[in-house]
């Protein structure tokens, strides 16, 4: 089985600095033992990758403005080409983001495609638009007829403020609005709301696993890990937010039968890529 995590970060060597300490300080307003688990680099979680065992994994950018579709483009082309490295081009999972303000995200998202995105990220918090948004649902609904899934941060955001973008509430529209959607909930939708377990836990839609240990939702997202429908669960470091060898390492601790480790840890994500 190839081991597959489905939710990273990874910044260029001169961003990443930046980007990371402009993270952590907003995190720890309302978390305060938030810190990264690597440099932020594509070559570092190259090597946290090959350290825990995963051979793919997927970037997960994120489109912060609508005209954010070029940098994606490059993002594959130099993917594609080998101007990454021969390792990133092997095991990198073409992710790509629209912003759901962008007004040519049709197009764009068909350029993106031609190019060989397989998955696309979504964040109401960063993108600012939460997800039941009229606009949000189109772009939805645009990733459904392209047939590419749909990764999407859930649950209130470490480095937000108070407003409620993407909780399981906005979750159910969303899959209401947009039948067939093939969507993953990022980080089960458990911070901060306690009703994911009422609303999500048991529906035919994707969780990962990822999580901060000190939000203190590790009993939420070990009720998914058990009892969510198998077929519909992924695992996610949130690198450089985890380290892809301990987060794999704490679910593998949890008691899980074999079949349902296999599927989390990449049957599942497999093929839900297949195309």
């Amino acid at each position: 089985m190839t081991r597959i995590d489905l939710h990273t970060h990874a910044f260029s060597a001169h961003a990443a600095p930046k980007v990371l300490s402009g993270l952590v300080a907003l995190a720890r307003r309302s978390c305060p033992g938030f810190a990264p688990h690597g440099d932020g680099t594509v070559a570092d979680l190259l090597r946290a990758e090959a350290d825990a065992g995963f051979e793919r994994f997927a970037i997960c950018n994120i489109a912060t403005r609508p005209e954010h579709h070029a940098y994606m483009a490059k993002f594959l082309a130099a993917l594609r080409s080998g101007a990454m490295g021969e390792e990133a081009r092997r095991r990198v999972i073409p992710c790509v983001s629209l912003h759901p303000h962008d007004a040519e995200a049709e197009a764009h998202l068909k350029a993106l495609v031609a190019l060989g995105a397989r998955m696309v990220k979504l964040h109401p918090y960063s993108q600012n638009v939460p997800l039941d948004d009229p606009a949000f649902l189109r772009l939805l609904a645009l990733c459904r007829d392209a047939g590419l899934p749909v990764l999407c941060h859930t649950g209130h955001d470490v480095t937000a403020g108070e407003a409620d973008l993407a909780g399981p509430r906005l979750i159910v529209r969303a899959l209401d609005a947009v039948p067939g959607l093939k969507l993953v909930c990022a980080h089960c939708a458990a911070w901060r709301h306690p009703e994911t377990v009422e609303l999500l836990l048991g529906r035919p839609v994707g969780v990962d696993l990822a999580f901060q240990p000190a939000t203190g939702v590790e009993p939420v997202i070990r009720r998914f890990a058990a009892e969510h429908p198998q077929e519909h669960l992924y695992f996610g470091s949130d690198w450089p937010w985890a380290s892809p060898a301990e987060h794999a390492a704490l679910i593998a601790s949890w008691g899980l039968p074999q079949a349902r480790l296999e599927a989390l840890f990449g049957g599942n994500a497999a093929r839900l890529l297949a195309r």
